[in-house]
């Protein structure tokens, strides 16, 4: 179901996440948030990404948060846990996200939890360590 290719990626992404996470660890007066959010949200994407593949569906390079995430629902109701409404981007396509970010600690926070919860998901599907 997983090949090498999609495990590479989904590691990948989970460092993504980590840096992400450790941006935010950082004093605040020290932390990059547009290096957090575009870590996050590279990694959600690719996460999503790597699991729709995973299940035959084509790559959406393009697609945006909002619609990567309904297509993950219909392979697993796991998905609708996650909690992405307050996700600025969601409904921007990676085109249209270049450049942008939020300033907000308390949103790329929000991000990371999301990704978090998506991370657990694939790992748990996939028997990820």
């Amino acid at each position: 179901m997983i090949t090498e290719k999609m495990n590479t990626s989904l590691r990948q992404a989970y460092k993504e996440l980590l840096d992400a996470e450790n941006e935010l660890n950082r004093p605040l007066e020290d932390v990059v948030t547009l290096s957090a959010c575009q870590s996050v949200r590279s990694a959600m994407s690719q996460m999503l990404q790597t699991y729709l593949a995973a299940f035959g569906q084509a790559p959406q390079p393009l697609a945006c948060l909002s619609d990567l995430m309904e297509a993950c629902k219909k392979i697993s109701r796991d998905f609708e846990g996650v909690y992405i409404a307050d996700i600025a981007c969601k409904d921007i396509d990676h085109t249209h996200c270049d450049g942008k970010y939020c300033l907000s600690l308390e949103h790329v926070s929000g991000c990371i939890a999301a990704a978090n919860k998506i991370k657990d998901i694939v790992w748990h599907e996939f028997n990820l360590n």
